[in-house]
């Protein structure tokens, strides 16, 4: 079973966290339509992967450069989510270095922020933070969808240093999410593996990684499943 299967019709607050995602801008529709009711469905869960997600988001965007280290994947959800509340969108501007700085000179209202839910802020960060990693590293929208779904079933192997380099490389490309479901043809996830061995040190060690990150993936979902049925 495919997780957009197990998800099926979102519910009404996993819906309006998507809705509030995708009012950011039509360059993150993408990841609010595939990733951000998986990621969300994870916390609701497995409530103690939360911290894990956001400090690795965090790691990995500082470590980037896509958020300075004052800043938190968090609090630029928040403020791209009250932006967009005022019109300020990435549609808006011609120039997406121009939209962050926005972003940062953008006044919070701290009485929204405080009320706002976690994971919304959150998914909202990682939604501008993968439109932020297209421009910077010239790649097609949507492609950073699924990052974040490896060191979500992996942590131990997907380090924010591995993917860092995966990223950098250009290592990562098709669909990630369709490769941990096992939907993806023979040869479709051979290239994959393929592709994210060639700048591996130890390509054994990182074959054994993703059939175990697979494994984990299943299991996730087995328990997602177990707690819709509960």
């Amino acid at each position: 079973m495919s997780f957009i299967s197990l998800i099926g019709a979102v519910g009404s607050i996993a819906g309006s966290i998507v809705n509030a995602v995708s009012s950011i801008g039509p360059a993150v529709a993408s990841f609010a339509a595939k990733v951000a009711p998986i990621v969300n469905a994870v916390i609701s869960t497995v409530k103690e992967m939360a911290g894990p997600i956001l400090k690795f988001a965090d790691n990995f965007l500082r470590a980037l450069n896509i958020i300075k280290p004052d800043e938190t994947t968090e609090e630029f959800g928040e403020r791209a989510l009250q932006a967009a509340e005022k019109g300020i969108t990435t549609d808006q501007f011609d120039n997406f270095d121009d939209y962050i700085e926005s972003l940062r000179n953008f006044d919070l209202d701290p009485d929204k922020a405080q009320k706002r839910n976690q994971t919304e802020k959150l998914l909202a960060g990682m939604g501008v933070a993968n439109v932020a990693l297209e421009h910077k590293f010239n790649t097609a929208s949507g492609s950073f969808d699924g990052i974040w779904l490896l060191p979500i079933a992996n942590p131990n192997y997907f380090t924010p240093e591995r993917m860092i380099s995966l990223v950098s490389n250009g290592q990562l490309f098709g669909d990630i999410l369709a490769y941990l479901d096992k939907r993806l043809s023979a040869g479709d996830s051979a290239r994959l593996e393929e592709s994210m061995a060639a700048g591996a040190g130890d390509k054994q060690e990182l074959y054994k990684a993703l059939d175990q990150t697979r494994e984990n993936w299943e299991a996730l979902k087995q328990k997602i499943e177990g707690d819709k049925e509960a």
